[in-house]
């Protein structure tokens, strides 16, 4: 058992001795469950989500059966992670228990064929990853951008910056309209919502989704409250608005299924740009694969995650970027990120652009030209063995030495010296 398992296990217990009313809770019940979850592949024992609950409900009963008290020690798990402000997904709390209240246990033949979902058309995302069927080259690293830039660029988009607002206005706390298990705004602060929003009362509802998918919100089963997120963003943390960006990115788009993030996926794994023939696999199984595709990088391009390069071409964002490398680390995955290049010889910067994706190499570059004097760094990228273009270093080293950018560079290099497909950037 891990330290965290041990270590949520503990804090349930304890909760539940000192609830006025002591909650149900069997320690074998719970050490099972949480075990369970986690062997189902869940990052964390506090997130949880429905298809969670069917998930752990379906191995359960493979069982020959729960031990006792299972079911209300379950109900009592999920209490205490709305009470204490500790399920960290944005499902409802109401849905969940609602859920968990009546999920089949039942014991069934162990026997009985497990149906698993299909992943065909994310296949090629998860061999690239290493999570595949096939043996797949090392991922490159990427170059992420500081984080105060990242914020900068999420802030710039509306609806984010409503659903912060949003949640502003519902400080301290609200009260979720009753008679429902789909958590919403009663009629009244949907219209005084906005009012303050300066928006139509039927947009406060997407606004109330966005701003639960990035944490800004988060919901009892009665009460609406600012999350997580909201008193980040509120103190100015570093990185914040980003992240509140990138957990609600794939809410904003509105747009059901897998394509927005296996596209995003594709485009952070190459570093280039792509036409929609290039990654019009992604839309298989879709009437129109090619118009799917087209749709939700539209969607993704509006939400500055994606930016079109030419007609019909798209290329990964450093907002883009961020959402992919924070969702897949919080699923266990570890991405290589390009370390600080202050310090590297030019020799070690360029091997690293070589290894690098294309679209980091300009970026990279330019942070390493930042710290350097122009003349010297144009002699020493020369000394490592960039060959210029047209054979002609002095021309070289007085244009960089006028303009010490890393565009100037690319532009000055023999075809092909710097990290092969740099072109295909664009």
């Amino acid at each position: 058992m891990t330290d965290r398992l041990i270590s949520a296990i503990s804090d349930c217990l304890d909760w539940a001795r000192a609830a006025r009313n002591p909650a149900p809770v069997e320690t074998e019940a719970l050490v099972l469950l949480l075990g369970v979850h986690r062997d189902r592949g869940a990052p964390d024992p506090t997130d949880w989500t429905l298809d969670d609950v069917l998930e752990v409900a379906e191995a359960i009963r493979r069982r020959e059966r729960p031990p006792h008290g299972f079911r209300d020690t379950w109900l009592s798990w999920c209490d205490h992670l709305v009470s204490t402000g500790r399920l960290i997904s944005t499902e409802s709390p109401r849905r969940l228990r609602a859920l968990i209240e009546t999920v089949d246990l039942d014991p069934i033949d162990p026997t009985t064929p497990v149906e698993e979902p299909a992943f065909e058309v994310a296949a090629p995302l998860l061999d690239r990853l290493g999570h595949g069927e096939v043996d797949a080259d090392p991922i490159r690293p990427h170059l992420p951008a500081p984080p105060r830039d990242l914020d900068a660029l999420a802030e710039d988009c509306p609806l984010l910056c409503r659903a912060a607002r949003l949640a502003d206005w519902v400080a301290p706390y609200r009260l979720l309209r009753p008679g429902t298990e789909h958590d919403a705004l009663n009629d009244d602060d949907v219209v005084e919502a906005a009012e303050t929003l300066d928006v139509a009362p039927e947009e406060i509802g997407p606004v109330f989704g966005v701003a639960r998918a990035a944490g800004l919100l988060r919901t009892t089963y009665l009460h609406i409250l600012p999350g997580s997120a909201a008193r980040a963003w509120s103190r100015r943390r570093p990185g914040a608005a980003a992240d509140a960006w990138a957990d609600a990115l794939f809410t904003m788009t509105a747009l059901p299924g897998p394509a927005p993030f296996l596209l995003l996926g594709e485009l952070f794994l190459t570093g280039r740009a792509r036409s929609i023939a290039d990654l019009a696999h992604i839309g298989a199984g879709e009437d129109d694969p090619a118009g799917h595709v087209h749709r939700s990088l539209e969607a993704l391009s509006r939400l500055g995650a994606v930016e079109e390069t030419a007609p019909g071409r798209y290329r990964i964002t450093a907002l883009g970027d961020h959402c992919v490398d924070r969702r897949l680390r919080v699923s266990g995955i570890d991405l290589p990120r390009i370390p600080p290049v202050s310090d590297l010889t030019a020799g070690e910067l360029l091997d690293l652009a070589a290894r690098a994706r294309p679209i980091d190499v300009e970026g990279l570059m330019d942070r390493w030209l930042a710290v350097r004097r122009p003349m010297g760094a144009a002699h020493d990228l020369l000394a490592a063995g960039l060959p210029p273009a047209g054979g002609d270093p002095e021309a070289f080293v007085r244009a960089v030495d006028a303009r010490p950018w890393a565009d100037t560079v690319l532009a000055l290099v023999a075809e092909g010296a710097l990290a092969p497909d740099t072109a295909l950037v664009r």
